[in-house]
């Protein structure tokens, strides 16, 4: 049943765009600082000696570009906010701080996801923080890299796993740390497509999941999801969308946050899902960011040698979830 308005356009459209809220001296620049220093840790391992102290007072979009092409293995993997998902190692880095677990859990954020999920919210491992440089910067094998560029049409739900795909109520908060636009890359979806549900997928470049037939979405209206800094976009699981290419000369840097309801399953087990609010405080059992961490070091403990998830793509028998036979 649908009870306010919110959730109703969300279920609607299957995109909600909610202005003004979060601040980003408070909320956001943290994180990127939190960034940089990343950077300076790896400008200090990887650049070379006599270069090290000209490129750590570089500005932040002039050493992520420099960093970028020192030729340093999954480079994308030290800002992103989850374990690799093959081959996990006891060094393998992830990008967990005190600035994003003030994110996952702020206040405000979770007052938008309380109208369309309810009271019981926990925060779901199906979560990327992502560094887009201008495409043309960008070295050729990574411009269909979702992390670092052009990002495929797929639906959320997919990159779950089979019990997620069918029982799981989630809901992805997009957050700019810069404003997003056509031209430096925004997100594009058409417009009540999420009506179809959970549609058949394949594994694209790289492996990267991608609703199968997606060419057809080329031609359809789409609606572009610009937003400034300080908004939130919201997008139903079923929401079919990708990302433009950065033709800016700008740096396009966002968040995807999930959510879902209580009690279901995350889709990504065995990594951390937890209350983030909840009428009975005995559930937040996760209250800080050490305790959060800890959550995360665990988990890579326990997946050492092995992927961190695995997830089936939604390939329905007979074709009847074809994107071709359904439009």
């Amino acid at each position: 049943m649908m009870t306010n308005s919110l959730q109703k356009k969300l279920y609607e459209n299957g995109y909600l765009v909610v202005k003004n809220v979060l601040n980003f001296r408070r909320d956001l620049k943290p994180i990127l600082n939190d960034m940089e220093f990343v950077m300076d840790c790896l400008i200090q391992k990887y650049a070379k000696k006599r270069e090290v102290k000209k490129v750590l007072n570089f500005d932040f979009k002039k050493k992520y570009s420099y960093i970028s092409k020192l030729n340093i293995n999954d480079l994308d993997q030290y800002f992103n906010t989850r374990l690799p998902r093959d081959h996990v190692k006891k060094d393998s880095d992830y990008f967990a701080t005190q600035s994003l677990w003030n994110l996952i859990t702020n206040k405000n954020i979770l007052d938008v996801v309380e109208k369309i999920l309810g009271k019981e919210i926990m925060s779901n491992p199906v979560q990327n923080t992502r560094i887009k440089q201008p495409e043309k910067k960008l070295p050729k094998g990574s411009i269909h890299d979702g992390l670092s560029g052009r990002t495929p049409w797929h639906q959320d739900a997919a990159v779950l796993n089979t019990r997620g795909q069918k029982l799981t109520d989630m809901v992805t908060v997009w957050i700019p740390f810069t404003k997003t636009t056509k031209k430096n890359g925004c997100m594009i979806t058409v417009k009540e497509i999420n009506k179809m549900g959970l549609l058949n997928h394949v594994s694209g470049y790289r492996g990267q999941v991608e609703l199968k037939n997606s060419k057809l979405l080329d031609d359809m209206d789409h609606i572009y999801l610009e937003a400034n800094v300080g908004d939130l976009i919201l997008l139903h699981k079923h929401s079919i969308h990708c990302s433009l290419p950065n033709r800016s000369n700008d740096f396009r840097i966002s968040a995807d946050l999930r959510y879902n309801v209580a009690g279901q399953p995350s889709g990504r087990e065995p990594l951390p899902n937890f209350y983030v609010r909840s009428k009975n405080k005995k559930n937040l059992k996760v209250q800080n960011f050490k305790q959060w961490l800890s959550l995360w070091e665990k988990a890579k403990d326990r997946r050492i040698g092995k992927y961190a998830f695995k997830y089936p793509l939604p390939t329905y028998k007979n074709n009847k979830r074809d994107l071709s036979n359904l439009v």
